[in-house]
């Protein structure tokens, strides 16, 4: 069985587990492009904004299995992210490019949707409605405790599978970029 919970330190290295299994395959053979991954798309949720992380929980195994993580605003989430970056750009000039590119979308966009989030899910526990439930959880939280009142996302253009589970949760297509669609939900 698997609940949604509140994240714990405990899972970190489960988490960043999950962030690598869902990225490209080149994230579990090449360090660079592994480091590029964590450092842009995992470790900032998780030290700088850990009260608005949720796991998804194999409780036979007490080990985190997807996640939802959002930042609550953009303002914070570009100040703090910046060591990261740092780290980023010693895994080289094309990460680092891209992580940019990810940060200018969520920018360009943020003064509508300040809010943002992320959600990964190992493909054995995908379905039976995890997802769903991961990003209510995340989103009535945000609501609720932080004041959000928009939340947006950037998902690959080519994966259909995600934006048609967004647009299933409430999210609206707000622009199709080169390398991704900004969609985003009012809370």
């Amino acid at each position: 069985m698997v609940v949604i919970k509140k994240y714990e330190p405990k899972y970190f290295e489960d988490v960043r587990q999950v962030c690598i299994n869902t990225g490209p395959k080149e994230a579990s053979t090449n360090p660079n492009m592994r480091d590029f991954i964590l450092f842009t798309f995992c470790d900032y949720y998780l030290e700088q904004e850990p009260e608005n992380v949720f796991i998804l929980v194999d409780e036979e195994t007490d080990t985190a299995q997807g996640y939802v993580f959002g930042a609550r605003d953009f303002k914070t989430y570009i100040k703090n992210m910046k060591p990261y970056l740092k780290k980023v750009k010693k895994t080289g000039k094309e990460n680092y490019r891209d992580a940019i590119g990810e940060i200018l979308g969520h920018a360009i966009y943020s003064f509508k949707y300040p809010a943002h989030l992320h959600i990964d899910i190992n493909e054995p526990f995908r379905g039976n409605g995890n997802g769903s439930r991961m990003i209510s959880t995340l989103t009535e939280h945000m609501k609720k405790n932080k004041g959000v009142k928009s939340i947006m996302l950037i998902v690959g253009t080519s994966n259909k599978r995600g934006i048609n589970f967004y647009n299933k949760n409430g999210f609206k297509t707000v622009r199709v970029l080169k390398g991704g669609t900004v969609m985003a939900k009012e809370l």
